[in-house]
């Protein structure tokens, strides 16, 4: 029996179904808590005896065949992606992956929508391999000091403690090298499986390297340029060897944004190394299977290195390549002859593929717009920027109470519908009532998490509005503090105050970011109806999502490229109060949420934020608070009204499965076809 379940505590599917979690938690509730839900350790310290004397109970008995029933289940369903009309196999490539509070080798949103990527790839049954990198200390956990000041610690990520595996040749470990300057680096692989999808994690703490390569992939978002450079070789260069070695032969690579801007080189190499093509020739071709996503809305968002670092540090590779260096920073420049612009990866993704995407509808019109100069003389309409819009993993995001709501009177398959389908109809049989006792369970347990981690109590029968991110000064965190007054009203008023939960972090390097986290901060320690929870995290931003009343989102309009920390609590039925930004620009209407009145002149911030910020105030005077608080028989029916129809229009349109349905149509089955009718497609594994 133990051995079953280590088998199921390596395999992330757990980490969206309730029933291998419920299995684990009754083994030992207690160490369950303590261990952070992770599986891995719990099994650790319970050994083989442990299990087995837990077994002699019968509540566990039944929790552990519920669980092995949920996995079968879920690995007896026949996905649909099994005909792909083409030869298709993705190779997903990002620098963080958010999966589970256990395996911290993500930052945020990005992480966390590469995560839901490869989960809903596994419950569709899309041919997807994906990899990233292996993260010894990860991105830095929060602190909050006696002034109110962000600061970071780097705990040690220990791999014996983690749900993966290393990957072994025989009966050594499998290693792959990649090119720095005049050395080279080696590199081993882990493998971390989430449900019917593989991730490949890259990592060069082995004894095969000296000290300084070692800790290449110490820290995620290193502040110093040559690491993250060399972060970018061993993920993009690396990881399609890696995936040679692996004799994986992935027809399309999807680049998750720039970080893996190297991969497509890589591919080039390879197949000028088996063909006798010219170097256009191969780029070409190579540029037929790559799909590009770019995430960011503004151009310093980008990764950026001066010439000579990469001379220093891919010069000699280059040259084996058969690309001169000139040419090769022409690719990532905005203006290919100037010699002193740095090199973007962002330009050298967008040339290197032949389809790139935006993560929303708003944010495709402004990249078209961001990066028209790798298409000199198009108009930005023209240039060939798409769009699929971001999702979440609903299994993942949605509370089991939620859940199990839709299960009962949607489908008992309620993730895998289609936004269209006449079920969604029936959550009008829901009663009021009941749905207000959901919302109330739910919101109990936010106000739990803020008691046990601030020692704060805040009032469950009162609204609760949350904001949890990236302290990204763009996104604005203290928009709502500019106006104390007003500020004092909403939080005191008699019978219908207003209480706010703070999550979140700013980059190590971020100073404007770490004062807004100070500026919060200092304001909840002062207001007992203010809240801010240290050390954001994936626990507890499901709190906060589940939990909340109200959905906080104001950043400066054109500037969020997606956020699906509304998506998030959107299905759960939080109600969203945000800028017409990103997802919401295309997801609001006034049955599911507000829109905060936005002038966007981009030119005047400041004139933007004052009004913007008035706007703000106003409508949860006027309108939300108001609705919340509208309960003349002591239920907010018009409020539920919003909630049930929030639950349906954003549990559906903005799903993940949605999101990887749509990257198929529109990005991998056709990459998939121009690599088969070029009949060029090499032998990737060799």
């Amino acid at each position: 029996m133990f051995e079953e379940l280590r088998a199921w505590a390596l395999d992330l599917t757990w980490s969206w179904l309730p029933g291998l979690q419920k299995a684990f938690q009754a083994l030992d509730p207690a160490a369950w808590e303590e261990t952070g839900h992770n599986p891995v350790v719990l099994l650790n310290r319970l050994g083989p005896d442990g299990v087995e004397r837990a077994l002699q109970r019968e509540e566990v008995k039944k929790a552990v065949e519920a669980g092995r029933a949920a996995l079968h289940a879920y690995r007896d369903r026949r996905p649909p992606f099994y005909d792909a009309r083409a030869p298709l196999l993705i190779g997903y490539f990002s620098l963080e992956f958010g999966l589970a509070e256990c395996l911290p080798i993500y930052a945020g949103g990005l992480g966390i929508l590469a995560g839901d990527h490869l989960k809903a790839a596994s419950d569709a049954g899309l041919p997807l391999v994906a990899m990233g990198l292996l993260y010894r200390q990860g991105y830095g956990r929060q602190r909050i000091d006696a002034e109110g000041r962000q600061t970071e610690i780097y705990l040690e990520n220990r791999p014996e403690n983690l749900p993966i595996q290393l990957v072994k040749d025989g009966n050594e470990p499998l290693l792959v090298d990649a090119p720095l300057g005049s050395e080279t680096v080696r590199i081993a692989v882990w493998r971390a499986q989430v449900g019917r999808v593989p991730l490949f994690l890259l990592d060069t703490d082995i004894d095969e390297n000296p000290a300084e390569m070692r800790s290449i992939t110490d820290r995620l978002y290193t502040a110093d340029p040559e690491r993250r450079l060399k972060q970018e070789i061993v993920l993009g260069i690396g990881g399609v060897r890696a995936l040679r070695a692996l004799g994986i032969a992935a027809t399309v690579l999807h680049l998750n944004e720039g970080h893996s801007f190297l991969a497509g080189i890589e591919r080039i190499k390879e197949l000028r190394g088996t063909r006798q093509l010219t170097l256009e020739e191969a780029r070409l071709i190579v540029r037929a299977g790559i799909v590009f996503t770019t995430h960011t809305p503004v151009a310093a968002g980008s990764d950026y290195f001066p010439p000579a670092l990469v001379y220093d540090l891919l010069g000699p590779y280059l040259t084996q390549t058969g690309i001169t260096f000139e040419r090769f920073m022409e690719l990532g420049r905005e203006q290919p002859q100037d010699h002193a612009e740095p090199l973007c990866t962002t330009y050298v993704c967008l040339r290197l593929a032949d389809t790139a995407v935006g993560v929303s509808r708003l944010h495709g019109t402004v990249s078209q717009r961001l990066w028209k100069a790798a298409w000199p003389g198009l108009k930005p309409s023209q240039v060939p920027i798409r769009f699929v819009t971001n999702g979440v993993h609903m299994p993942t995001w949605v509370a089991p109470e939620v859940a199990d709501l839709f299960r009962k009177y949607v489908s008992p398959d309620w993730w895998d519908l289609a936004p269209g389908d006449p079920r969604w109809d029936q959550l009008q049989l829901v009663k009021d009532e009941e749905l207000w006792e959901l919302r109330g369970t739910l919101k109990q347990r936010l106000v739990d998490l803020v008691r046990e981690r601030n020692g704060q109590d805040l009032d469950p029968q009162s609204l609760i509005i949350g904001f949890s991110r990236r302290f990204a000064p763009y996104k604005r965190a203290t928009l709502l503090l500019s106006d104390p007054r007003r500020l004092q009203k909403l939080l005191n008023a008699s019978g219908k105050k207003v209480q706010f939960v703070y999550a979140g972090k700013a980059h190590p390097a971020d100073m404007p970011g770490k004062e807004l986290v100070q500026q919060v901060v200092e304001l909840s320690r002062a207001e007992p109806g203010v809240v801010f929870v240290e050390d954001y995290d994936i626990e507890v931003a499901r709190h906060i999502v589940q939990g909340a009343d109200v959905w906080l989102n104001n950043p400066r309009r054109f500037l969020e490229a997606s956020g699906t920390s509304g998506m998030k609590a959107g299905a759960n039925g939080v109600l969203n109060v945000s800028i017409l930004d990103g997802w919401w620009d295309e997801a609001y209407t006034p049955s599911i949420g507000w829109a905060v009145p936005s002038g966007s002149t981009l030119d005047r911030p400041d004139a933007d934020d004052r009004a913007e910020a008035e706007g703000l105030y106003r409508q949860l005077e006027r309108e939300v608070v108001p609705t919340y608080y509208d309960r003349p028989d002591g239920v907010p029916r018009r409020w539920l009204a919003m909630v049930r129809a929030s639950m349906r229009s954003v549990g559906t349109d903005f799903a993940a499965r949605r999101m990887v349905l749509d990257y198929f149509d529109r990005a991998y089955a056709p990459a998939a076809r121009r690599v088969e009718q070029l009949r060029l497609l090499p032998d990737w594994g060799g």
